[in-house]
């Protein structure tokens, strides 16, 4: 069983990050990240065009977390006080202990190692603290800067799933990738 310890809201903290609850004081810096195209090329969502659907996106993150589907972190870039991206845990298995992770970073701040320094965080609380036994994420094809940072994450490609996702209204196959709980502590030993 998943260990949801999600009351209070759990902060994590690297170096240059603190990943936190995304509030509605962070909605132009959220509509920011997620209104530029690039950034939503390859997810399910169309870039934003108003600051009403950032908060629309907010209020999705809390009443998933309030519902136990998923928990979305803000990321925040120390130095500055700003969100810089978003990253969750969701598609709870409770059986199988098994979560898909997902993020967004602004196209500022690509190629600096913030996503593999969140995404390190999340992954150490996924197994340290949710107990789970299976991480996975999903890559539509041609998104090779994530393929990138799960690999220096120590995700294994598992291959391809055919028209996994509606991606944009249109059918598109998924890359999976993983880490299992039993890999990560022999890579953390």
């Amino acid at each position: 069983m998943i260990n949801k310890c999600f009351v209070p809201f759990p902060i994590l903290e690297t170096d240059r990050l603190l990943l936190r609850l995304v509030e509605k004081t962070d909605v132009e810096q959220l509509y920011e990240v997620l209104s530029d195209a690039e950034v939503a090329k390859f997810d399910y969502f169309h870039p934003l065009t108003s600051l009403d659907q950032a908060l629309e996106f907010i209020a999705r993150f809390k009443n998933e977390l309030e519902e136990n589907e998923e928990i979305t972190w803000g990321i925040i870039l120390k130095e500055t006080n700003r969100l810089i991206g978003t990253c969750c845990l969701g598609s709870f298995d409770d059986g199988a202990r098994r979560v898909e992770i997902g993020y967004d970073i602004a196209q500022a701040e690509w190629g600096k190692g913030y996503a593999t320094e969140a995404l390190g965080a999340v992954i150490n609380y996924g197994f340290n603290t949710m107990n789970l036994n299976r991480i996975e994420a999903t890559i539509t094809p041609g998104n090779d800067a994530s393929v990138k940072v799960l690999k220096k994450l120590n995700f294994e490609h598992e291959g391809i799933v055919r028209e996994r996702d509606l991606i944009k209204g249109k059918l598109e196959d998924g890359i999976m990738m993983s880490i299992l709980q039993r890999d990560y502590v022999l890579l953390h030993k």
